[in-house]
């Protein structure tokens, strides 16, 4: 029996909005490649799209950002 699985695009309700999608993949490329000693530049955030990134980032991880 071959299941086909839906994509992470369609199945995470925070990578429905394409701002905040490209926000999080910026997040996730830069603290990876940070790890490795590579520092990445991304676009300045506006201030909501910065706020909506932070809940996410709080409600997913439970770490306070402020």
């Amino acid at each position: 029996m071959d299941v086909k699985k839906k994509p992470l695009k369609e199945t995470n309700p925070y990578l429905k909005d394409p701002e905040l999608c490209e926000a999080l993949f910026h997040q996730s490329v830069s603290s990876s490649t940070a790890v490795e000693g590579v520092l990445t530049k991304y676009p300045k955030l506006s201030k909501s799209l910065e706020k909506k990134l932070k809940t996410v980032c709080v409600r997913e991880s439970g770490v306070s950002y402020e």
